[in-house]
């Protein structure tokens, strides 16, 4: 399909200008493109034998998708509890990186090992914040506080960094997606982190360390221009939950190249309300990663009452192999520009 960057049709409201507007002020921060970059070159560095580079980020199925479905109500007044969501979607949250720091543990561990090699991360000695001289983890997921003095109390950068991977990491153990060792309030508890598979204790028969997937697992790939050029870090966690739906497309079925995932699927097996996808679809479209082929609605944008009339989604490729950041830049510049 040919790059599109399709821009609303109606000006912004109020609400959607401003959300753009804080939107761009983040990504225009002093120094973010060398952040940005220095994140990358830090994943990079635990490059040895793994497939990641020649296939992308292999997540398996359950991650996304559940197979046996929420049970309850489908209509999509209200989304599903979190504790009954698929991982992906249980761990994601606005105010979070939860979910960013699975996925870029996940990839760092596919660059490092090979398929059906277990994660072994304390083999690596990764420490939770690091110093200048050494990496940690929480120079892997972008989070970029600045140095604070508060009547004497000097908090650095890094310290809140750290803090928010520690904060990261009690969420993906409360999903049951690591194990921690160490008890609360215990020096250096999370220091010894072991990552577990992504689907998810309920499906994966228990707490298992992670493997790297083989080839005869049901799984779905993420581009690694995904990782590597940037869009983890940029993109909101209902954006990466929808890319990731279209990514594994199960529970839909295929049409002229692009997938097509009835609403009850979208909220029973992937925990994705209504509201969320309709706004996260719309962005994606816009930023050229995700193709979608909209089907017969109504003038007022409702769809006609028929189970196979819903949008066509899927992957455009080309468009994670784009750096993130001047490319975000640029179009929320252009539509702020236009509504003006």
């Amino acid at each position: 399909m040919a790059e599109s960057h399709r821009t609303p049709s109606r000006p912004l409201t109020n609400k959607e200008k401003q959300q753009l507007e804080k939107r761009l002020h983040r990504l225009e921060r002093a120094g973010y493109d060398q952040y940005l970059d220095k994140l990358t070159r830090t994943l990079i560095a635990y490059k040895q034998a793994g497939p990641f580079l020649e296939h992308g980020l292999q997540i398996r199925t359950p991650f996304s998708y559940l197979k046996t479905g929420i049970p309850g109500d489908s209509s999509d007044r209200k989304a599903p509890h979190r504790h009954q969501r698929p991982s992906a979607t249980r761990i994601s949250a606005s105010r979070s990186s939860a979910l960013r720091f699975e996925l870029t543990a996940l990839s760092l561990v596919q660059l490092r090992r090979k398929a059906g090699d277990k994660a072994r991360l304390h083999e690596l000695e990764i420490p939770i914040a690091g110093d200048t001289d050494n990496a940690g983890w929480a120079d892997l997921v972008a989070v970029q506080p600045t140095d604070s003095n508060n009547h004497s109390n000097f908090i650095s950068a890094r310290h809140k960094r750290a803090r928010t991977v520690r904060e990261c990491l009690m969420t993906l153990e409360r999903a049951g997606l690591v194990s921690i060792s160490g008890a609360p309030k215990e020096r250096n508890r999370f220091g010894g982190f072991v990552l577990l598979n992504e689907a998810g204790p309920e499906v994966g028969g228990g707490q298992v360390e992670y493997t790297v997937p083989r080839r005869r697992e049901k799984i779905f790939k993420m581009p690694s221009g995904f990782v590597l050029k940037g869009w983890i870090h940029l993109l909101e966690d209902s954006e990466i939950a929808v890319l990731l739906m279209a990514a594994c497309h199960s529970g839909g079925w295929p049409e002229d190249g692009l997938w097509a995932i009835p609403g009850d699927v979208r909220l029973r097996h992937y925990g994705i309300h209504r509201d969320r996808y309709s706004v996260a679809r719309k962005t994606l479209e816009w930023l050229g990663l995700l193709n979608v082929d909209e089907v017969n609605r109504f003038r007022s944008g409702r769809a006609e009452k028929n189970a196979r009339l819903v949008h066509r989604i899927g992957l455009r490729d080309q468009g994670f192999e784009v750096e993130a950041l001047p490319k975000m830049r640029e179009l929320l510049e252009r539509q702020l520009s236009s509504d003006s």
